[in-house]
């Protein structure tokens, strides 16, 4: 209980609350003055909005704008219900005013567990509310909170299965604060769960929270089917972890703050999403990984009112076919594997059970859709991490909500293979990053597009040297290193692609107004680095003796590092990757005559 609540000069016996806020809190309720907040929901593969949670708000400046208070007044006033069919109400209505209505974007509102265990409780209520504000079914996710303890779990269940059966998806909100979440996920079958925030807060620096968050993501893969959503990312370092654990969507202050108009990701959010793969292994997803390129567009989808036996025929017509869609408005319903049905029908009295019968008396709840815009590999996660009694089933492909084509294992496996083979034949075989092919079409992307952008060439001095007195071995860890340390430094860029153009020669493409700062923060980790990497001896004389390139015997100083930044903006606009690399070249050797590490800014020395 909260102090406002706790410290009351004139309570109401029943409830413990002071008359003036119960008073309050009933003008609330009877003046419908609840207050609609929107935050974005993001899928992590691609930068983009897939939902909006609905999140409610009492009156501005008043103590129910703070929603644990709103509700806890509400709880001790036994007017929890009340209260949560208002939010409910204005969720909705809120929505369509801004025409979410009219969007491929699922709406999130939540649902206290407590109120649908109420003998009160008003069913039929919400769908009501959806169809008066023309939102499709589908497209709508009641979030179950559990703030009290359920003491009815049978009508709990039965009202849930109500709502699953008129066709709204479920969502388990929390999982992973306590055992309720679990419990709740044990009984139903959600087709989302929110992972809590407290785990994902500093995942990127605990090992433990990783290790629970990743049981959890496969529990909810294999087992529900589940898409996963984390709460509460607010890092680009919580972003990266939480989707290399095998997150599907995100919700945070990274991507938006909670506000009453339908808030989209900044292109600076995005494009970092979008280049997050290129920055943690060397890839970049492209137009050419993403999973439209293997779908399949001529299996036809069949309503779920279609007799059985019309898809008898079409597997028969149709040999190579292995599962066929279902869907109800266009939108996926079911799915139909043919091993399956015919298993079905070659029990005793198959054929005259079902070959009449609607489809849905036998298709599958339980499939993987996937959207157009999604890649290769984030798909490959989703499929490989299903049921094995699934794990070779077909999968959906969908644009805009809407049913797009199927797309199978094999033809996924195959088109991975052909990327992996692609990008391995172009990366450094040392660093795994994007070698001279892969850097020259990303940089003549940028100089098409007419962006303003800062190429950034780096060269180690004295790497030679090292390398010849400390043998390959160690001079390629001075390269893996140096690779890891551009990675981490320059991908925080709006623009941030690293490439490795051979041997101790680096670049990195970011945008020019972050040349500077980069550039010194990066030598001042470099020269932190560099004394590490030699033995204290030589640390100690600040040089190491060996053989120079006319064979004599030559002192050479501990490494430095040589940058030449050339930026492509408006009135200095370059026309090639050639152009660039010829300023390039004349402005390494600039930088290497200076003694120890420096940066050049087209021909301005730092």
């Amino acid at each position: 209980m909260t102090a406002a609540i706790a410290f009351i000069s004139e309570t109401n016996k029943k409830s413990g609350i002071s008359k003036e806020l119960e008073e309050e809190f009933i003008n609330i309720i009877e003046k419908g003055l609840i207050f609609t907040k929107f935050q974005p929901i993001v899928c992590l593969a691609t930068g983009n909005v897939v939902a909006y949670e609905a999140l409610s708000r009492g009156p501005e400046a008043s103590m129910f704008e703070n929603p644990i208070f709103l509700f806890e007044v509400a709880e001790k006033l036994e007017m929890l219900e009340d209260l949560d069919m208002l939010c409910r109400e204005k969720a909705i209505m809120n929505a369509k005013i801004l025409g979410m209505n009219t969007k491929p974007i699922k709406l999130f509102i939540n649902i206290d567990a407590a109120c649908i265990t109420y003998s009160k409780h008003d069913k039929g209520k919400t769908k009501t509310l959806i169809e008066e504000f023309e939102f499709e079914m589908d497209n709508v996710v009641l979030e179950i909170t559990e703030r009290t303890f359920i003491n009815d779990s049978q009508i709990f269940h039965q009202a849930l299965s109500h709502y699953q059966s008129q066709g709204f998806s479920i969502a388990i909100d929390d999982l992973g604060s306590g055992s309720a979440g679990l419990r709740l996920i044990s009984e139903i079958n959600p087709q989302k769960v929110k992972i809590d925030k407290f785990l994902v807060e500093n995942i990127d620096k605990s090992f433990k929270k990783q290790a629970i968050v990743k049981m959890l993501v496969d529990m909810c893969h294999r087992v529900l089917n589940s898409k996963i959503v984390a709460e509460g990312i607010e890092t680009f370092e919580e972003f990266t972890t939480v989707k290399m654990l095998g997150i599907d969507w995100g919700q945070g202050y990274l991507f938006g703050k909670p506000s009453s108009t339908l808030q989209l990701v900044s292109g600076y959010v995005k494009n970092k999403i979008i280049l997050q793969q290129h920055a943690n292994g060397g890839e970049v997803f492209s137009d050419e990984s993403r999973i439209e390129n293997i779908a399949s567009l001529n299996v036809p989808a069949f309503h779920c009112d279609t007799q059985i036996g019309k898809l008898v025929e079409t597997f028969n017509q149709n040999p190579e076919m292995l599962g066929i869609p279902i869907v109800n408005n266009g939108i996926p319903a079911g799915l139909v594997m043919k091993t399956n049905l015919f298993s079905q029908l070659s029990k005793k009295f198959g054929y005259d059970l079902f070959y009449k019968r609607p489809v849905s008396y036998l298709m599958g709840t339980t499939f993987l859709t996937v959207d157009v815009s999604e890649d290769i590999d984030s798909v490959a996660k989703q499929v490989l991490s299903r049921d094995f009694s699934m794990l070779y089933d077909i999968f959906i492909i969908t644009n805009n909500n809407k049913y797009y084509g199927v797309s199978t294992v094999h033809a996924l496996l195959e088109k991975m293979t052909t990327l992996k083979i692609k990008h391995a034949s172009q990366a450094n075989p040392l660093t795994g990053l994007p070698g001279n092919d892969s850097i020259k079409v990303f940089v003549e992307k940028q100089i098409r597009a007419g962006q303003d952008f800062a190429c950034v060439y780096f060269d180690l001095d004295f790497f030679k040297a090292y390398n010849d007195y400390y043998g390959f071995c160690k001079g390629d860890e001075v390269l893996k290193k140096t690779a890891y340390l551009i990675m981490e430094i320059f991908s925080v860029s709006r623009i941030g692609y690293v490439g490795h153009i051979g041997g101790d020669d680096f670049i990195a493409i970011i945008h020019t107004e972050e040349a500077q700062d980069l550039c010194a923060r990066f030598i001042r980790e470099f020269d932190a680095m560099v004394p590490k990497l030699y033995a204290e001896i030589d640390v100690k004389n600040g040089c190491i003796e060996t053989l120079d390139r006319n064979n004599l015997k030559c002192r050479f100083p501990l490494m430095s590092v040589s940058l030449a930044v050339v930026e492509s903006k408006e009135n200095s606009r370059f026309q090639s990757l050639l152009e660039i690399s010829t300023v390039a070249a004349e402005m390494k050797k600039k930088a290497k005559a200076v003694k120890g590490s420096v940066f050049l800014i087209n021909q301005r020395a730092n």
